[in-house]
C-alpha cells in the first residue's frame, strides 16, 4: 500500500513549492532590415531563454541601423538661407558694383579732359552755341550757330593730352586739325563746385577766340555782312571760332562795286598764328562812277575859276599881286582843261591824279600907287589838281588835297 504522505522536507529549505515555469513571450515579427555589405546580420527575431537564476550573460542587441531618410523641413530651411544671403550678398556687390560705376560715370562727365573733349566736338559738329555754353558765354555776332555754319574750313579732328592740375587750375592741352593745319591749343578750368556731393566740377574759362578785322575801303555807312548774315560792331573785331569768314557790304549803288574778302581765322586764342584775320572789302568805280568822278573834278575847277580872288579859296592856286599895286574885276580862265585818273580807295575816297596839267588865265584891272591904271594878267601853265572822290548821299563829291597857298 502506498504511501501518501509528503516526504519531509530538508532541513533549511522553504516549505513553499516552486514556481511554473513561465511560458516564452511572443513579440510581432521584425521586418529584416537590408544592411549594407559587410554589416553584422541579425536574426529577424529575437530569442528569448527561458529565465534563469543564474548569473545573466550579457547578450548582443541588435545595433541601429544608420537612416538615410531625408529631412525635407531643415534642409529646405537651410537652402533657403543660404539662398537668401547669396541673394542680399548679391544685391550689396551689385548694389556696390553700381554705385562704383556711376560714380565713376559721374566723375568723368565733370572730369577737366571731358569739357575740352565735349568743347571741341560741338565745334567739329557745328554746335556753335553749345561750345559757348560749355565756356559760360551766350550768342553773339559770329558766334552762333547760323554763323560759325554759313562759314567753311572748320575743325576737322582734334586729341586731348593728360590733365596737369594745380589746386583749382587745371590746364589741358589739345592737338587740332584744320584743314590742312594742325596746331596744339592750351585750355585752362577752373574748380566751380561739387556735384553729389564729392566730385569736382570744372569750368573751362573763357577763351580769347580767333578775331575777324573788318575793313571797308568804300563810303562809310555801307552795312556789313559775314557770309551773307547781317553782323554789327565790324568796326572793332568779331570774335570767332576757326573757320573761313567771307566779308561783303550791302551795296545798291551803280557808282562802285565792292569786292569780298575772305578771313582766314586759325586757332582759338588771338595769339595764334592767323588767329587774328583781316578781310579788306574793296570798293571800285563803276564806269558810271568814274564818269561821276571826273565830273566832280571838273566842277571844283570850274568852282574855284568862277571865283573873282587872285587866291581862289581851297583851290590850291593863285596869281601873285605886285606891292603898291591895287586889283579889280578878276577874272581867271581855264584855257587848257586837265585830265583825271581815278585810282583806288585811300583812307576816306578814290585817289584823284592828274594825268594831264591844266593851264589857267588871270586877268584883272590894276591901279597903281602913281594913280596909273590898265589890264594886268599872267599864266599857270601847269595846273594839276588833287584829291579824293567819295560818294555822300548817293552822290560823288571831290575834295581837294592840294595846300591852299
Amino acid at each position: 500500500m502506498s504511501d501518501n504522505s509528503l516526504p519531509p522536507v530538508p532541513q533549511g529549505a522553504s516549505s513553499v513549492p516552486p514556481l511554473p515555469p513561465v511560458p516564452p513571450v511572443s513579440a510581432p515579427p521584425v521586418p529584416p532590415v537590408q544592411g549594407y555589405p559587410g554589416s553584422p546580420q541579425f536574426p529577424s527575431q529575437p530569442q528569448f531563454a527561458q529565465p534563469q537564476f543564474a548569473q545573466p550573460q550579457p547578450q548582443p542587441q541588435p545595433q541601429p541601423q544608420p537612416q538615410f531618410q531625408p529631412q525635407p523641413s531643415a534642409r529646405r530651411s537651410r537652402k533657403g538661407l543660404i539662398i537668401g544671403i547669396s541673394i542680399a550678398a548679391a544685391v550689396v556687390i551689385l548694389g556696390g558694383a553700381g554705385l562704383a560705376i556711376a560714380g565713376t560715370s559721374i566723375s568723368s562727365s565733370v572730369a577737366p579732359d571731358t569739357q575740352v573733349k565735349t568743347f571741341l566736338q560741338d565745334l567739329v559738329d557745328g554746335r556753335a552755341e553749345s561750345a559757348l555754353e560749355v565756356m559760360g558765354e551766350k550768342p553773339s555776332g559770329l558766334l552762333t550757330d547760323e554763323a560759325y555754319n554759313a562759314s567753311a574750313n572748320h575743325i576737322t579732328d582734334f586729341s586731348v593730352g593728360k590733365v596737369k592740375t594745380t589746386g583749382d587750375t587745371a590746364v589741358v592741352t589739345a592737338k587740332i586739325s584744320q584743314g590742312g593745319t594742325s596746331y596744339t591749343q592750351e585750355f585752362e578750368l577752373q574748380k566751380a563746385g561739387k556735384t553729389f556731393v564729392v566730385f569736382d566740377v570744372w569750368q573751362l574759362q573763357p577763351l580769347p577766340l580767333g578775331v575777324v578785322n573788318v575793313q571797308v575801303q568804300g563810303p562809310e555807312g555801307l552795312a556789313v555782312q559775314v557770309d551773307g548774315n547781317d553782323v554789327e560792331g565790324s568796326e572793332s573785331g568779331l570774335r570767332a571760332f576757326p573757320g573761313d569768314y567771307e566779308v561783303s557790304v550791302v551795296d545798291d549803288s551803280d557808282l562802285f562795286d565792292a569786292e569780298p574778302a575772305t578771313a582766314n581765322v586759325v586757332g582759338l586764342s588771338d595769339e595764334a598764328a592767323g588767329s587774328i584775320a583781316t578781310a579788306a572789302v574793296t570798293t571800285t568805280l563803276t564806269e558810271a562812277g568814274t564818269a561821276a568822278a571826273r565830273a566832280a573834278v571838273d566842277a571844283f575847277v570850274d568852282g574855284c575859276v568862277a571865283q573873282q580872288s587872285l587866291a581862289p579859296t581851297g583851290c590850291g592856286f593863285q596869281a601873285r599881286a605886285q606891292d603898291g599895286v591895287t586889283y579889280s574885276n578878276i577874272r581867271w580862265t581855264l584855257t587848257v582843261r586837265p585830265t583825271y585818273s581815278i585810282g583806288d580807295w585811300a583812307g576816306n575816297g578814290w585817289a584823284v591824279s592828274s594825268a594831264t596839267a591844266g593851264t589857267l588865265d588871270v586877268l584883272a584891272d590894276s591901279v597903281d600907287s602913281a594913280g596909273r591904271s590898265g589890264p594886268s594878267g599872267t599864266s599857270l601853265p601847269n595846273y594839276r589838281p588833287a584829291g579824293t572822290v567819295s560818294v555822300v548821299d548817293g552822290a560823288i563829291t571831290f575834295t581837294s588835297s592840294v595846300l591852299p597857298f
